[in-house]
């Protein structure tokens, strides 16, 4: 499995490519939150890669913002957890209006909940499985593949987890920080919401409380 990370703008989060292959393919995109996607889809074209689905891993706009570039232009259905799919529709829980009280951001693609997977499913070819992991939301989610985890905000190297924000809650992070102890040795790569990546195996997960 080849992953291809991108910095989103004008907020520094992280955009996962996900494919099977470096070229020629299908490919899942992982919290594109980019105001423009211009170096994303350069990407995409020029290693032909056709997305097939969008997954966010929690309801923040900076993990969000283009949704609806990419579903106008691919047709592809946003996976995420029910919770998410109903939060990001509320410009609060989606922490627009703290960014920018005088704009609209709200996504209207189709989305499929995990509930509806029941938690696991192939994509692309690919095993991808999905966690939820409440603490930074409520809604939000970790997602594996092969050996990749890709926490989203619940996990960042060396940072603690923002719990602050709406339906953040520090006691029901501490619960997922738990439940992720215990897929350690593993082998896997944290591919995170924000920062570079890591390997879970060495990594200290009480650095999140």
């Amino acid at each position: 499995m080849f992953v291809k990370r991108f910095v989103n703008n004008p907020v520094p989060s992280n955009c996962h490519v996900v494919s099977l292959s470096e070229f020629d393919g299908d490919s899942v995109i992982i919290d594109p939150g980019s105001i423009d996607n211009n170096e994303l889809l350069s990407f995409l074209t020029s290693r032909r890669l056709t997305p097939k689905y969008i997954i966010l891993t929690h309801e923040h706009f900076d993990h969000a913002w283009g949704i609806n570039e990419l579903v106008e232009k691919y047709s592809v259905p946003v996976v995420c957890s029910e919770l998410c799919s109903q939060n990001i529709k509320d410009e609060w829980l989606n922490c627009f209006a703290q960014y920018d009280d005088n704009t609209q951001f709200v996504i209207k693609s189709k989305t499929i909940s995990i509930e509806s997977l029941q938690y696991k499913c192939s994509l692309i070819g690919g095993l991808f499985s999905f966690l939820k992991t409440p603490g930074h939301t409520d809604a939000s989610m970790c997602v594996i593949a092969e050996k990749y985890l890709f926490t989203g905000d619940t996990l960042i190297h060396n940072l603690k987890t923002v719990t602050k924000l709406p339906t953040g809650d520090w006691g029901k992070l501490r619960d997922s920080i738990m439940m992720l102890r215990e897929m350690k040795g593993m082998g896997r790569t944290v591919c995170p919401g924000h920062g570079e990546m890591f390997e879970f195996d060495k990594y200290d997960l009480n650095k999140a409380l």
